[in-house]
């Protein structure tokens, strides 16, 4: 694996515990106009777009799509535990 896809992880594993967290602590949040699952997903498109600038638009795309479904995964399923142990469904 290279050095952008653990990066990428440990940045899906953040917006993760930061959108569980957000949702025990502002339960309100839950039914906004965005929920936070999209949040995770808004969140990694735009990791993925500050790495296309950061490279210049040279090189095909920073993360294959393996990577990007284990990263989603990844803050989806920490989100969700986050907000089991919260006491929010």
């Amino acid at each position: 694996m290279q050095r952008i896809d653990w990066i990428f992880f440990g940045f899906s594993f953040l917006c993760g515990i930061a959108a569980g967290t957000v949702s025990v602590m502002l339960p309100q949040s839950n039914t906004m106009a965005v929920s936070p699952y999209f949040w995770v997903l808004i969140a990694v498109a735009l990791f993925e777009t500050v790495v296309i600038f950061m490279r210049g638009f040279e090189y095909g795309p920073p993360l294959t799509m393996r990577t990007r479904v284990l990263g989603f995964c990844l803050a989806i399923v920490t989100m969700v535990v986050i907000r089991l142990g919260g006491g929010v469904a």
